[in-house]
């Protein structure tokens, strides 16, 4: 009967088909390679199924771009499937990404499609990524270069960033400081001979958007930046207009962060600051951006109480309410995630200027650490998690959206006491920083010693025995061979333990 089927109506039902029942189908075939048919739809899948469910189903995996430039759409998706199953049982390998640092600094974490940028204090640490060495060998994230802004700025820490695309070459970027100073500027190519730290002394643009107050956030979406200093003063700068101009409005309260969504059916962007009603939308007009909010995002119907919102991010593409720019997660001074739909018709009025009111439709918590959230990430396994770093002992919340109630936590390498200022999410890795090191936590298979930087370990005496340890003294690896790090990790509710 199957042999009656059109190939075309073949490859679009392969449209249809999840990517479990196509690699059986795949398989089934195999075993019928013998028979015309098997062989045909076989030859389908190989040409057509994989390639339209790649297309189907896009996902970011942008420390593997290199890599899928000569892999397989087959060899895609089996990365893909590896990375889901490890988010599943909870399954990665720890890394730090450096030694500590001097000092305590609050850094920032950018990515694009060649590297994962790091800014702390007044420097700037790039992480390239190579290409694997097979398909079943993970993507090396090496450092690649140390650049300082102290010779451009002296005693200026860089408090905001934003990589901005530039043609491919991906070494352009936004940085805000703690003056209010604005710069765009590109990262230098530098010989693998150069050694220490690379000055930067020339910015493309410089702008004073705040006079001695720090930019806190800076956020970009399609050709526009959005940036926001601690005191509230709002700036939307297209990007690449041959003049650009900067409209301006002011929150008027300390503010912390901010979120911009130009491919939304109604451009908005979003603000956390501490305040009455903390978290708020304005609307984006062709000119300019909505002075007033047009509506807000309150945590509960007892939101006239102060309180402070200091990350902000869109939804997992994979989740129930779908792939919506209208959906927003929002991290909370009462260590809870939130999730607001301004798609709902469900509003209350505020009782002091009668601006519509939004309650959230989902909450996500960590039970045994009500501490702030302080950066806030979406994607990861089936691209349907949320990923929370806290204010406390570098704990990093998650959560699938598909099963809220179980949620985990683990400490960074290290388990300092600091913050968790920055997390970014890439397939199968999260990458994070605290106030002494970046970190990585991989999904994905094949991780190796050789996969991340290296850090020095050093044999010394421990209770049992001897045992490595980093020069810092507050590292150590998971076992005696492989390239993990310890990192305690532990369930929300104690049923799933």
């Amino acid at each position: 009967m199957l042999n009656d089927v059109p190939g075309d109506i073949m490859i679009a039902v392969m449209e249809y088909v999840s990517l479990h029942d196509l690699a059986s189908l795949a398989l089934t075939c195999r075993a019928l390679r013998g028979l015309s048919l098997g062989k045909l739809i076989g030859d389908q899948i190989e040409e057509f199924g994989w390639k339209t469910h790649l297309k189907i189903h896009p996902r970011r995996f942008l420390s593997y771009t290199k890599s899928f430039t000569s892999w397989s759409a087959r060899d895609q998706l089996r990365l893909r499937a590896v990375n889901d199953r490890n988010w599943h049982h909870r399954q990665f390998v720890a890394r730090p990404l450096s030694q500590r640092w001097t000092g305590k600094l609050q850094p920032i974490l950018s990515i694009n499609s060649s590297r994962l940028i790091l800014a702390a204090g007044s420097h700037i640490y790039t992480y390239d990524f190579h290409q694997a060495s097979s398909a079943r060998g993970a993507a090396p994230v090496q450092q690649e270069a140390t650049y300082v802004t102290s010779v451009l700025y002296p005693n200026r820490d860089i408090t905001a960033m934003v990589s901005v695309p530039d043609g491919g070459e991906d070494r352009t970027i936004f940085l805000g400081y703690a003056d209010g100073v604005l710069d765009r500027l590109v990262l230098p190519s530098i010989s693998k001979s150069h050694e220490g730290s690379y000055p930067i002394r020339t910015a493309l643009e410089c702008y004073n958007l705040d006079n001695g107050q720090a930019l806190e956030s800076l956020s970009i979406s399609s050709n526009h930046l959005l940036s926001l200093s601690a005191a509230g003063k709002v700036g939307l700068l297209t990007i690449d207009s041959p003049e650009p101009q900067y409209n301006f409005i002011d929150l008027a309260y300390r503010s912390w962060c901010s979120h911009l969504s130009m491919e939304s059916s109604s451009p908005f962007a979003a603000f956390g600051t501490t305040s009455p009603h903390a978290l708020s939308i304005h609307n984006i007009h062709p000119s300019h951006i909505a002075p007033q909010p047009s509506i807000y995002l309150d945590p509960s119907t007892e939101s006239m109480r102060p309180s402070a919102v200091y990350a902000i991010a869109r939804a997992p593409a994979s989740s129930p309410w779908g792939a919506s720019d209208q959906i927003i997660l929002s991290g909370w001074y009462d260590g809870l995630v939130r999730v607001h739909d301004l798609r709902s018709s469900s509003r209350t009025t505020s009782g002091d200027d009668c601006t519509p009111c939004l309650l959230p439709t989902l909450k996500f918590a960590d039970p045994w650490s009500y501490e702030p959230i302080y950066s806030l990430c979406s994607g990861g396994g089936s691209d349907a998690h949320i990923v929370a770093g806290s204010a406390r002992h570098s704990v990093v919340a998650f959560w699938d959206v598909r099963a809220a109630e179980k949620g985990w936590s683990v400490h960074a390498p290290g388990n300092d006491s600091s913050p968790v200022y920055s997390v970014v999410m890439d397939g199968p890795r999260v990458f994070g920083a605290n106030e002494s090191r970046g970190f990585a936590f991989d999904f994905g298979g094949g991780v190796t010693e050789e996969t991340y930087p290296p850090v020095t370990l050093d044999v010394v005496p421990a209770r049992r025995g001897w045992s490595r340890i980093s020069v810092d003294a507050t590292l150590k690896k998971d076992q005696r061979s492989g390239p993990g790090f310890y990192v305690t990790k532990y369930n929300h509710h104690r049923h799933d333990n």
